[in-house]
C-alpha cells in the first residue's frame, strides 16, 4: 500500500513526510478553508514550496466528538476503511493519486490529500450520466458479499434508511428546518396512512431477508467523484461508506445528482447491464426487483423530503420527476410493506 499511516497529525505533517511530496522543501504554509458539505470536518490548504516549485494539498480534519453527521451515523473512522489490506486492492484503481497518507485517532481522524479540485464535479462532464454510472456499476462489481460482511464499522441498510431522518438534523437549524418543512409536504403527498406505513419500518432486512450486497461509496456523485483527463472516474470523500444493495447508490446518485427530465428507465437498465457484464452472470427478475425496491426505500428515506423541499412545483420536469420517486414508493409500500 502507496498511503502513509501516520502516527499523529503532526507525523503526517512533519517536513520528513512531506518531502516525499517535494525536494528540497524551504517552506509549508497551512490555513483553512470552507467547504460546503453537510459534515462538520475541517478542511485545510497546504501550500509547499521548494526554491524551484510549488505545489498545494488538502488536509481533511474530523473531530468524531463534534461532528454531528458522525455522531448520528455512529462513525469513527470510516473514511479510512478503503486503506484496509482487504479493501485498498479493490478500490485502488478509483483512489489512486488522491490519497497520500492518513491518520486515525481515538476521536479524530485527518487524511492528506493532493489537490485535484479542478477535476472534482467537473462542470463540462457532470452530465455524462452513462459514464457515471457505468464507473458505480464496474466499482459495485469488484465486491461480493463475502468481502463486504467481513468489512467493519460501514453503514448498514438499517442506518442508512434512518441517518438523515429528520429528528437526526437537530444540531444544524437551517437543514433541520429544511427537512422538516420536506417531511410535512411528504405526508401531504403520500397521505396518513401511507406515511405512517413508510416511518414505521424498523429493520428492511426482515421486510426483505435475503438480497445481495455490496461496498458502497454511500455519496457517489459529481462533487465527490473527479473526472480525469483520460475519462476515468474516481472517488473520494467515503464516509458514509457501508454495505448494501447496490441500487442504492445508484438511486442516491439519479436523485441528487441527474436532471429532473432524463428517462431514469434508461440509467436503470444501462446500469443493470454493465454490472452484469462486470460481475459475469444475470440477476433473475425476483433479486433485481428485490435490489430496486430496498434501493429506493433507503434512497427515498435520505433524499426525498430535500428533493421536495428543493423543487419548483411550476416547473413540469421536476414535478414529473417527483411523480416517479412518489409513485414506485408508494407501490412498494401498498404491494410489499
Amino acid at each position: 500500500m502507496s498511503v502513509y499511516k501516520a502516527s499523529s497529525i503532526q507525523d503526517l505533517l512533519s517536513k520528513k513526510n512531506l518531502e516525499k511530496e517535494m525536494d528540497n522543501l524551504t517552506n509549508i504554509d497551512i490555513y483553512p478553508i470552507d467547504t460546503s458539505g453537510l459534515s462538520g470536518s475541517k478542511m485545510y490548504k497546504l501550500g509547499l514550496e521548494s526554491n524551484k516549485c510549488k505545489k498545494t494539498l488538502y488536509l481533511k480534519v474530523n473531530n468524531l466528538e463534534e461532528d454531528w453527521l458522525a455522531k448520528v451515523s455512529g462513525d469513527k473512522g470510516r473514511e479510512l476503511v478503503i486503506f484496509k489490506d482487504n479493501i485498498y486492492p479493490k478500490v485502488k484503481e478509483y483512489i489512486e493519486g488522491v490519497y497520500i497518507g492518513y491518520y486515525l485517532g481515538s476521536d479524530t481522524y485527518a487524511i492528506l490529500m493532493n489537490d485535484m479540485s479542478e477535476n472534482i464535479g467537473s462542470k463540462e462532464h457532470m452530465y455524462n450520466y452513462l459514464e457515471y454510472v457505468d464507473t458505480l456499476a464496474k466499482f459495485h462489481s469488484k465486491f461480493t458479499e463475502y468481502d463486504v460482511n467481513r468489512y467493519e464499522d460501514l453503514l448498514t441498510v438499517k442506518t442508512y434508511y434512518n441517518f438523515l431522518s429528520a429528528d437526526k438534523f437537530r444540531e444544524t437549524e437551517e437543514e433541520r428546518k429544511e427537512v422538516y418543512e420536506g417531511w410535512k409536504k411528504l405526508k401531504i403527498i403520500l397521505g396518513n396512512e401511507l406515511y405512517d406505513k413508510y416511518n414505521s419500518i424498523e429493520d428492511i432486512d426482515k421486510l426483505y431477508p435475503y438480497y445481495p450486497k455490496t461496498f458502497l461509496h454511500g455519496d457517489f456523485r459529481p462533487d465527490n467523484a473527479l473526472y480525469m483527463d483520460d475519462g476515468q472516474i474516481l472517488m473520494i470523500d467515503f464516509a458514509n461508506s457501508g454495505c448494501g444493495p447496490c441500487t442504492l447508490d445508484l438511486f442516491w446518485y439519479m436523485m441528487s445528482s441527474v436532471e429532473p427530465h432524463i428517462d431514469k428507465a434508461i440509467l436503470i437498465d444501462f446500469y443493470r447491464e454493465k454490472l452484469q457484464e462486470y460481475i459475469g452472470y444475470k440477476f433473475t427478475e425476483k433479486t433485481w426487483n428485490t435490489m430496486l425496491e430496498v434501493g429506493l426505500i433507503c434512497a427515498c428515506r435520505m433524499f426525498l423530503a430535500g428533493l421536495i423541499c428543493r423543487m419548483d412545483f411550476n416547473d413540469i420536469d421536476q414535478v414529473l420527476n417527483l411523480d416517479w420517486w412518489i409513485e414506485n414508493l408508494k407501490f412498494i409500500l401498498i404491494n410489499r410493506i
